[in-house]
């Protein structure tokens, strides 16, 4: 597993955190399906996993690459860029989400835009894939409105053949924050030949159940990534995978939902 503890970027000869930058790859505004209402996402470098089905390669392609799309940003910087979207987050009940990649491989630099997300009064939101250091994901947690929690694969052989890590953390994490009074959505990719198989969605709805989190958001496979892929010269596992059909989305769905969950296709 890669290390996030030391993950902050800093610059010599000022004050740590006006010093402190983030390498960011994309900024998207608009958004509605990264927390409630209208988002700013803000998209960092960096993460532990290498998921097969990973619609942003770039995040771990270009984190040591300088210039090109990626551009490293104060925290001060990043925040000017945001506000200039507050009266869509006032309208609609929406925000800022933090994502990636891992927002906390660039540890030090998230946990400073969250609290200035905070202090600002922009509600925030942590998408994270939970395989990140304990402390680190119970404190971004406690300064953030929300956490967004992937959950890929409830077995770990399964978990690290499709993103090259196990998956032990991860629930430990999970359970970490479960003991939080923290809101959490849970986000379940669904993958073919991979985790939208029975056996996946038994275990999860077993595992959640268990839980006090309710909110489900089904994220179904699509192709759109890949000629990111292409351009980035990487191999693409997922090369000819058909998404799953809206049919097979709305069963795993009506499964959720008849186990009590709030679940969601797309967000």
């Amino acid at each position: 597993m890669i290390s996030v503890a030391n993950a902050g970027l800093r610059t010599p000869g000022t004050s740590p955190q006006a010093a402190r930058t983030g390498r960011v790859f994309d900024i998207k505004r608009f958004s509605s399906h990264d927390g409630p209402g209208i988002r700013t996402t803000v998209f960092l470098t960096g993460c532990p996993l290498r998921c097969a089905w990973c619609h942003n390669p770039e995040a771990f392609a270009l984190h040591d690459r300088p210039g090109g799309q990626v551009r490293d940003m104060t925290v001060a910087g990043l925040v000017r860029e945001l506000e200039k979207d507050v009266s869509y987050y006032d309208r609609s009940g929406g925000g800022v989400t933090i994502s990636g990649g891992e927002p906390l491989f660039q540890a030090a630099f998230t946990l400073d835009l969250l609290r200035t997300c905070r202090k600002r009064e922009l509600h925030s939101a942590l998408d994270t894939c939970g395989l990140v250091d304990p402390a680190l994901l119970l404190e971004a947690a406690a300064i953030a409105d929300l956490v967004l929690y992937d959950l890929k694969a409830i077995d770990s052989g399964t978990h690290r053949s499709w993103t090259g890590a196990p998956n032990e953390r991860v629930l430990e994490n999970l359970a970490a924050l479960e003991r939080t009074g923290v809101p959490v959505w849970i986000r379940l990719p669904l993958i073919p030949g991979a985790n939208e198989n029975d056996a996946n969605i038994d275990a999860s709805i077993a595992l959640l159940s268990a839980t006090r989190f309710r909110r489900v958001s089904l994220l179904p496979y699509h192709r759109i990534a890949e000629g990111k892929y292409r351009g980035l010269g990487l191999e693409n596992r997922m090369s000819g995978v058909e998404p799953p059909s809206d049919e097979r989305v709305e069963v795993i769905r009506k499964r959720f939902a008849a186990a009590g969950f709030d679940t969601h296709v797309g967000r």
